[in-house]
């Protein structure tokens, strides 16, 4: 699914995702959006996977900033439904950096638990989707290619 996703917005360009509708407009700020999304998103599971905590509780803090303008709908001219998903997905990205905060603490105490890469995907797997949806949202539910 992440390389499909990333396929769509490599294949989209930049002006032809469609936004339209209620409260979105077509355009390359939008689709500029999607990619920082879904750049941020492969990044954060990239570094899940690897069990680089530090890496993780960076890359959340970097969605941060961009899923408060997604939500607000101040910097991006989005419809009603992508900012919605935004703001879901700012909420769980809040509730993800307190539970990674809450693992990096117990890093030293952790003999015969879980990897932490585990850990981390079972925290990081709610923002993972709705990041993918956002995604999917901004670019105004373009096909994904097959092939």
């Amino acid at each position: 699914m992440v390389f499909l996703t990333a396929t769509a917005v490599t294949l989209t360009g930049v002006g032809v995702a469609s936004a339209g509708g209620p409260g979105g407009s077509g355009s390359s700020s939008t689709t500029s959006a999607a990619a920082q999304v879904q750049t941020l998103r492969d990044q954060l599971a990239t570094r899940a996977d690897r069990g680089d905590v530090p890496g993780t509780r960076a890359t959340l803090s970097d969605l941060d900033p961009l899923l408060t303008d997604l939500a607000q709908g101040k910097r991006y001219s989005i419809q009603a439904k992508a900012r919605d998903t935004a703001a879901t997905a700012q909420q769980q990205n809040t509730e993800a950096r307190k539970g990674v905060d809450e693992l990096a603490g117990q890093l030293k105490a952790r003999d015969g638990l879980p990897p932490v890469s585990a850990l981390l995907n079972a925290l990081l797997q709610r923002v993972l989707i709705s990041l993918s949806s956002l995604v999917n949202d901004l670019l105004g539910g373009l096909p994904v290619p097959i092939g």
